[in-house]
């Protein structure tokens, strides 16, 4: 007898899997309960490794995506992460958000991710957005949301799982934070014991939080040793940290009366921008002064000199988010108020200093 127009398997009768389009067709096809599938799809227990495998596969195979926003209004999981990122131009938050898409797809979650800017007003209404989507989680790298938003509120009363990745200022939610005045404080160390007395920073603007904090760290070990801090040259209010940037930054430092024996660049491509402009103007790294920078960028480590540099743990710290956030999710288990994770020194060449 042939179908009628309403049965759910009329399409895929003709089409094979392929026109699977609803949870009842495809739990029709498999066999399996709606209730079954259902609990699958919102990530609930109670269904054998077996058959979550099989409307896995199924869903794969026929291209099927559940409606996520209906799932949601039912107060399903919608297995969807809003990522809140300030930009994309610094390669280190590239690859933040790479490895963290990875780490959430590995657990069978899709983020939506949402660039700002550093427009304040844009971050709060990415992250409403993810609100009235009812996402299952939330992350915000490099928040600059101000302590006093009435959208802080909003995100506490609203269920939704919050975890903060670096935050320009204290919010009332976990984090996991690079320690950037620990790092600050290891290279001057480094340089200290290259020998290295005087020192320079270029592009550490103190009203910037990230260079705030890593000048902090700059600040306690020159108070426990006999260093001195020569300059701090920076252009008030430049967000945008690359080549052009240190070449723009070497220009001033060549206008300087006196010279540090080693400078302290914000990142890489400052510190890569500074030695190929003084390279140019006759002053060799680290020959005549040592230039280190932050990032560890791949490029770094076939530039010439080779860059000492710090490697954030970009692996472990987005590792230790993703992680968090899932326990959180899905076990209820929040996680600490805040996570201060270490850095690792990349001791290269330009450190060094010549007699």
């Amino acid at each position: 007898m042939a179908k009628s127009e309403e049965d759910p398997l009329s399409q895929s009768a003709n089409e094979g899997i392929r026109g699977i389009d609803s949870t009842a067709a495809l739990a029709a096809h498999l066999g399996l309960s709606r209730w079954t599938v259902s609990r699958v799809l919102n990530g609930h227990g109670g269904v054998s490794e077996k058959t979550v495998e099989r409307v896995r596969s199924a869903m794969k195979e026929s291209g099927f995506e559940p409606n996520l926003y209906a799932r949601s209004l039912r107060g399903g999981r919608t297995r969807t992460i809003g990522v809140c990122i300030q930009e994309m131009d610094s390669p280190s938050l590239s690859r933040k958000v790479s490895r963290l898409q990875a780490l959430f797809r590995d657990r069978d979650y899709h983020c939506l991710l949402e660039l700002t800017n550093r427009n304040h007003s844009l971050e709060e209404q990415v992250l409403r957005h993810f609100l009235n989507l009812k996402v299952d989680g939330i992350v915000g790298i490099g928040t600059c949301l101000s302590p006093a938003s009435a959208l802080i509120g909003e995100l506490k009363s609203s269920g939704i799982s919050v975890i903060l990745v670096d935050p320009e200022t204290t919010l009332p939610f976990p984090t996991v934070e690079v320690d950037r005045s620990g790092a600050t404080e290891s290279m001057m160390n480094l340089l200290w014991t290259a020998g290295h007395r005087t020192f320079g920073f270029a592009g550490f603007d103190p009203d910037y939080a990230y260079s705030e904090k890593r000048l902090e760290g700059a600040n306690r070990f020159l108070e426990r040793r006999d260093g001195e801090r020569v300059w701090s040259i920076y252009e008030p209010g430049t967000v945008k940290h690359d080549f052009t940037y240190g070449s723009r930054l070497a220009a001033q430092i060549l206008k300087q009366k006196s010279m540090p024996s080693a400078v302290l660049a914000v990142n890489d491509r400052v510190a890569i921008g500074l030695v190929s402009e003084l390279s140019r103007k006759g002053i060799k790294v680290p020959e005549n002064l040592a230039v280190v920078g932050h990032d560890n960028l791949e490029v770094s480590s076939f530039f010439e000199p080779t860059l000492t540099t710090v490697d954030q743990n970009i692996r472990e710290l987005m590792e230790s988010v993703s992680t968090g956030l899932l326990e959180w999710i899905e076990e209820g288990q929040i996680p600490p108020r805040r996570v201060i994770l270490p850095t690792e020194l990349q001791v290269r060449q330009s450190h060094k200093r010549h007699p």
